[in-house]
């Protein structure tokens, strides 16, 4: 009687199962996806690594169907033949071309289409095999694979590059220049006060030149005019060097700052116009102290010749 009992209690659970089944798949079969689908070849040059079957295929991001079958074109192996079935109220037009676009992180591809653009370039039309075509054009993410070995191969060249630049060789280079532009910019400070007392004594010497050379007019008043002409041209001269003396110190306040940046190029250069300028000052002195003394020696030099004497 118990075992009866038992019996009975099995059956019941198993039917209840039973129902529950039957009552779960009409419901999913009356709330499930009812829409109809078209079928679609699209055909793709190159790898479609990542993308695989019932993977999906969406309308400017909205899921629209899924691909059905994927496989190499039989007419060109090179080319890769997709078919997808994509929902009928989906507006495929003319215009419409198929693209690989990455899904997230996860690295899987799936199809996305772009509606009919009237700026894009027509597509070469592949012919059908059994259903309509749907061109396909190159994606972002094709052309970053197609040109990674060209990147990867940049980016060896680059590091060679970078590490024949920063060889110990020219490490001790570089820090020998730094070392150079850093001793010649402590130095610098003091050839420019040496620069503007070089030109406080040329000031001084044109003063001078002028006195002189008033001395000599005074002496030659009633000269030959090309003693005159001389003696204008030399107070021209100590003219000239007081203003080009004048501009230089000039020069040298106002650009006080550039001349301190100016140590990595062309101070040897300065260093030897200044020491050009110290020889023309001593030249110029010994000039001056010449007038000074004796203008006429300048001028009237004694003869080379004897005097000759008539008995």
């Amino acid at each position: 009687m118990e075992r009866d009992a038992n019996y009975v209690a099995v059956g019941t659970f198993v039917l209840l199962l039973l129902a529950i089944g039957t009552g779960f798949v009409l419901w999913y079969s009356e709330t499930g996806d009812r829409r109809q689908y078209q079928r679609y070849e699209i055909y793709f040059d190159g790898s479609v690594f990542g993308l695989s079957e019932g993977g999906s295929v969406r309308y400017l991001g909205v899921a629209v169907g899924r691909i059905a079958r994927i496989g190499l074109d039989p007419r060109d192996p090179s080319r890769v033949r997709v078919i997808a079935d994509i929902s009928d109220d989906t507006p495929i037009e003319s215009g419409t071309v198929a693209r690989l676009a990455l899904q997230g992180v996860t690295g899987l591809l799936f199809i996305d289409l772009k509606p009919a653009d009237p700026n894009r370039p027509q597509m070469e039309p592949v012919a059908s095999l059994n259903y309509p075509v749907i061109p396909s054009e190159r994606s972002d993410f094709d052309v970053f694979i197609s040109s990674l070995p060209d990147v990867v191969a940049k980016a060896g060249e680059v590091l060679n590059r970078m590490n024949a630049v920063l060889s110990d060789e020219n490490i001790g280079a570089v820090t020998a220049a730094l070392s150079s532009i850093e001793d010649a910019t402590r130095q610098l400070p003091a050839t420019v006060d040496d620069t503007r007392r070089l030109l406080a004594q040329l000031e001084g010497v044109a003063e001078e030149i002028r006195g002189a050379a008033a001395d000599v007019r005074g002496l030659t008043s009633s000269s030959a005019p090309e003693l005159r002409e001389a003696i204008v041209r030399l107070r021209n001269a100590a003219d000239s060097i007081a203003a080009v003396s004048a501009r230089i110190d000039q020069f040298v306040a106002a650009n006080e700052d550039s001349l301190s940046r100016f140590a990595d190029q062309g101070l040897s250069e300065f260093d030897a116009l200044v020491r050009d300028m110290r020889e023309t000052v001593k030249a110029v002195e010994r000039l001056s102290r010449q007038l000074g003394d004796d203008p006429s020696r300048l001028l009237y030099q004694p003869s080379s010749r004897g005097l000759e004497i008539t008995p």
